[in-house]
């Protein structure tokens, strides 16, 4: 059974000097996550940047709980609320003193009054209790073409531990002398990044594996409108992306990301459709607005909005295609405008 809306998000970023996602660590050396890419024409690159999909969902899950308690969300964990992915607990645990084994939720209809449990699922073993994530992503990785690839670089550096002398003087025979511990960290700085994602948000506060898919009929607060509450979680996992790809889905520890912005389509559908093509391909927004359309011919009484962002006065390849009936294309100059225009059409489509 179908619950709209459906909205999908592929789009393209760059990257310079980052520490993305750390992999793990030789001695004082951390490296960063990498994997395998191959072109069409067979060509391999080894050891190439990327971020992973489920460090864009964690930080995914960490903003929108922020959005969610700014526009004034009340059914959060602590776990939740502060960005810890361990799921499954009820809405009203509010500290960490209280967590015990009877803090797990024992439905899931009760688990998913908690937004994080919610949006992005859970499971408890011992129960036997799951809900699949509402929210997908995929890794981000550089566009695959020869010219992007080649010009991907892969770098450590240096950063410098003080240890102040009153502490190195008690660290034991022979540390006395310890003053600095040098440690490196690696960074990535990508021409073009790609990354795609999916969220059939009409699942939100509908259990998927109990009854029969019916929202859930009342709040513990019974004073809190079923229907506001829903729109207020979709609301803050849209803005949730905008956090996303502004740069916090990288390692923050030893500096900020620097990541722009450069291309953004972003889909919302009261029908379900595919996924949209990963931004990584050459033409992604124009094949996509192929399946759409194909799509949209064959399903009676669906309304398509497909919404594209570009950086440069440049539209995507394939978003300056006219509009149809059921597929309907919008432009923007600002991501302000896109996601105004896509959080209110989200918003009217919730059932």
């Amino acid at each position: 059974m179908p619950y709209p809306p459906f909205v999908r998000v592929s789009g393209r970023f760059t990257v310079e000097v980052s520490a993305l996602v750390s992999s793990g660590s030789i001695g004082n050396y951390t490296q960063i996550a990498t994997a395998k890419l191959v072109l069409l024409n067979g060509t391999a690159y080894e050891g190439v940047p990327i971020i992973t999909g489920n460090s864009l969902k964690h930080w995914h899950s960490v903003y929108l709980v922020e959005n969610y308690v700014s526009l004034g969300g009340k059914y959060a964990n602590i776990l939740c609320k502060h960005g810890i992915g361990l799921r499954g607990l009820k809405h009203d645990v509010d500290s960490f003193d209280k967590i015990s084994k009877g803090s797990y939720a024992n439905s899931e209809q009760e688990a998913i009054i908690d937004v994080c449990n919610d949006i992005h699922g859970f499971l408890i073993p011992e129960k036997q209790l799951k809900r699949d994530s509402i929210v997908e992503v995929s890794n981000a990785i550089p566009v695959l073409t020869e010219d992007n690839l080649e010009n991907v670089s892969k770098f450590a550096i240096q950063y410098n531990r003080v240890v102040p002398y009153t502490v190195s003087k008690n660290l034991g025979e022979g540390q006395e002398g310890q003053g600095m511990m040098v440690f490196k960290q690696e960074h990535a700085s990508v021409p073009l990044f790609g990354f795609a994602m999916s969220m059939d948000l009409g699942w939100i506060l509908r259990p998927k594996y109990e009854g029969n898919g019916s929202i859930v009929s009342e709040l513990p607060n019974k004073d809190d409108n079923v229907t506001e509450e829903r729109k207020r979680r979709a609301k803050a996992a849209l803005l949730a992306v905008l956090n996303l790809i502004t740069g916090s889905g990288s390692k923050r520890a030893r500096s900020l990301p620097i990541i722009g912005v450069q291309e953004l389509m972003i889909v919302v559908s009261n029908v379900p459709i595919p996924k949209l093509v990963h931004a990584a391909f050459d033409n992604y927004a124009a094949q996509t607005i192929d399946a759409l359309r194909i799509y949209a011919s064959n399903i009676n009484g669906a309304e398509i909005h497909v919404h594209c962002y570009s950086a440069s006065s440049k539209p995507i390849n394939g978003c300056e295609q006219r509009s149809s009936d059921k597929v309907q294309m919008h432009s923007h100059s600002s991501l302000e405008d896109m996601f105004n225009n896509v959080i209110n059409e989200t918003l009217s489509m919730m059932k």
